[in-house]
């Protein structure tokens, strides 16, 4: 046999046991199957709530992934996304185009439009 599995996804090729390959020569082929990974604190409480959640076969990458898959963002997810003089200054903008937005309309009723 010309190759062999020593570990999950590391395969040892042992060509010394193939005709077509210099005699004494090995190769290691180490080929990553998942993505990076992180690790995060939990208290207690959460992680027994994320055990709960779990599916048989499922890992807790999944459990996350079905649970916030719908999940959608709110606004203070936005918090601290702009300076205070930006965010002055867009509330300046947005309350002119109001006003701006009022006038037409009082416009249009003024014509019978």
């Amino acid at each position: 046999m010309c190759r062999r599995s020593i570990m999950p996804g590391v395969l040892l090729l042992n060509p010394g046991r193939c005709a077509s390959f210099p005699k004494g020569l090995t190769t290691h082929m180490h080929i990553h199957r998942y993505m990076g990974s992180k690790t995060i604190s939990l208290e207690e409480s959460a992680y027994a709530k994320l055990k709960a959640a779990k599916r048989p076969g499922e890992s807790f990458s999944d459990v996350i992934h079905r649970v916030l898959a719908d999940a959608k963002p709110s606004l203070t997810d936005f918090e601290g996304l702009l300076d205070k003089e930006a965010a002055e200054e867009l509330a300046e903008t947005i309350a002119r185009m109001r006003e701006e937005d009022l006038e037409i309309q009082r416009r249009r009723i003024a014509q019978g439009r």
